[in-house]
């Protein structure tokens, strides 16, 4: 049996929503708690502006312990490995391959698709 999955993002502000090339995700920390929000290209440009007269005036905290980043976050073409294996998960599945949701691609699968 053949299944499709499709992610579907939605602007958490104003709950439209959003094809994958205006999709931005915006993280921040404020009062210590981070926060994360999807948001299209317009509202994440709204929300900077809001915040840049706050910004240009504050200072970066370097003294704030954070917590371990995890090893694959801090290599900055992660999200377009996680991106690109997504839609080789995707292909697989139309293709009637049978592949896990998380873990590593087989070869064959990874060969297949930029073969195809």
């Amino acid at each position: 049996m053949a299944r499709r999955e499709l992610i579907q993002y939605i602007d958490d502000l104003d709950g439209t929503p959003l094809e994958e090339k205006n999709h931005r995700v915006v993280r921040f920390s404020f009062r210590g708690k981070n926060y994360v929000l999807d948001l299209s290209q317009d509202n994440a440009e709204k929300f900077e502006e809001v915040l840049e007269p706050y910004l240009s005036k504050a200072t970066i905290d370097h003294e704030t312990v954070t917590a371990p980043r995890r090893k694959g976050a801090s290599n900055p073409n992660a999200a377009q490995s996680r991106d690109r294996n997504r839609k080789i998960r995707i292909w697989a599945r139309e293709q009637g391959f049978e592949v896990a949701d998380r873990g590593a691609l087989p070869k064959a699968i990874i060969e297949a698709y930029e073969n195809a």
